[in-house]
C-alpha cells in the first residue's frame, strides 16, 4: 500500500511538472507572438505615416505645378480698340473707311498714355508689335520683369494700307510706358532689350543669356465691325490675341 501511494505521488508530481512546463512554454509563445504583433503594428504604423507624408508632399507638388501652369496661361489686357465709325469711302463705294480709338493699358489694367483716333481705308486692321517672350521657368516663378511676355505697339495698318504707310502708335525711341514702373534695375534691363531688340533677335545665344525664349515681331489682325470693341491680350508665356468684347 505504501508503494502504491508512492507511485501515485510520483505520477501526480510528473503531471504537475508537465502542466507547468506546458503552461510556461505557452506563456513564452504568447509573449513571442505579442512581441511579433507589436512589431507588425509598429511597422504598419510607420508605413501609414510614410504614406501620409508622401500624400502631403505629392499634394504640395501638384499644387505648385497647377500654380505654375496657371501662370503660363495668364492673359493680360494690354489694349482696347473701339470702332468709332465705319462707312463707305466717298471716292470709292467699294472701300470701307474705319475709324478706331486705340487705348493702351499698363500691367494693372489702367489706361496709359493718350487715346489715339486712327482712320484707315479698309476693315481688317493689323496691329504691328514687337514681342519678347521669356523662358517658362521665369513665368512659372512669377518674376516681376520676366514673369510675363512684353510687347511694344508699333503701328496699325489694314488690308488696303501697307505697313510702311500705317499709323504709328509708339513714339520712336521711347520705351513702352506700361513697363516703366519697375525699379532701376528692371528699367535698365528693359531699356537694353528694347534698344537692342533686333540685335537679340539675330543672336539667340545672347538673348538666351538674358532669359529670352523668343523675340520677334507680330501682327495679329481682325475684321472690325461698326459699334464693336476689341480687347488685345498678351499671354504670360505667349503672344498677342485680339478678341471682340
Amino acid at each position: 500500500m505504501y508503494r502504491t501511494a508512492l507511485i501515485l505521488l510520483l505520477t501526480a508530481m510528473t503531471g504537475v511538472a508537465g502542466w507547468w512546463t506546458f503552461n510556461n512554454q505557452q506563456h513564452v509563445r504568447d509573449a513571442v507572438e505579442l512581441t511579433k504583433s507589436r512589431q507588425e503594428v509598429r511597422q504598419v504604423r510607420q508605413k501609414l505615416e510614410a504614406s501620409e507624408q508622401q500624400v502631403v508632399e505629392q499634394a504640395a507638388a501638384i499644387e505648385i505645378l497647377e500654380v505654375r501652369l496657371a501662370l503660363l496661361k495668364v492673359d493680360h489686357r494690354v489694349a482696347r480698340i473701339e470702332v468709332v465709325d465705319q462707312e463707305k469711302s466717298a471716292e470709292d463705294p467699294e472701300v470701307d473707311v474705319t475709324t478706331v480709338r486705340f487705348i493702351e493699358f499698363d500691367r494693372n489694367g489702367n489706361p496709359v498714355g493718350p487715346e489715339q483716333l486712327i482712320t484707315l481705308d479698309g476693315k481688317r486692321l493689323y496691329l504691328e508689335t514687337l514681342v519678347i517672350k521669356f523662358d517658362d521657368d521665369f513665368v512659372e516663378a512669377g518674376e516681376f520683369l520676366r514673369g510675363t511676355s512684353l510687347c511694344l505697339f508699333k503701328r496699325i495698318f489694314s488690308e488696303r494700307v501697307a505697313p510702311v504707310d500705317g499709323v504709328e502708335i509708339d513714339q520712336p525711341g521711347a520705351h513702352p510706358a506700361p513697363y516703366q514702373d519697375g525699379d532701376g534695375e528692371d528699367i535698365a534691363f528693359q531699356a537694353e532689350l528694347w534698344d537692342k531688340f533686333w540685335d537679340y533677335a539675330n543672336d539667340p545665344e545672347t538673348a538666351a543669356a538674358k532669359g529670352v525664349r523668343a523675340i520677334h515681331g507680330e501682327a495679329p489682325f481682325i475684321e472690325m465691325r461698326e459699334g464693336k470693341s476689341y480687347k488685345v491680350e498678351l499671354r504670360s508665356s505667349g503672344g498677342l490675341s485680339i478678341q471682340a468684347e
